[in-house]
């Protein structure tokens, strides 16, 4: 009985977006840039680390208190054509599609 509660909790928590697997992304090539509802798009070939619904785009949230930093990391990266890496925890919804974020304070390295 307690591994049949134990196993729902962990389905529960895994269906509400609670408990994402997150992980690193390792250096990804950005195609191109855009600014849409609430973040920096960086386009490119990206895992899907917390299993959202697209990943030609991961999403650098503009909540995120490192953005300025981040943001100009990454255009750098982009317009020297390297690469990038960084940490994921989460989705980022738009229209209806959701997007692995990218934070600006753990890991964000240029390649």
């Amino acid at each position: 009985m307690k591994n049949i509660l134990s196993l729902s909790i962990a389905i529960f928590l895994m269906m509400s977006g609670v408990a994402n697997a997150g992980g690193s992304f390792s250096a990804t090539q950005i195609t191109k840039l855009g600014f849409q509802t609430g973040g920096l798009y960086i386009y490119g070939n990206w895992a899907n680390k917390n299993g959202c619904s697209h990943t030609d785009a991961v999403v650098l949230p503009k909540s995120d208190s490192n953005f300025d930093n981040a943001y100009s990391l990454i255009m750098a990266a982009y317009i020297s054509g390297k690469k990038i890496s960084g940490y994921s925890d989460g989705c980022h919804s738009h229209d209806g599609k959701t997007y692995n974020t990218i934070r600006g304070h753990k890991y964000l390295v240029s390649h």
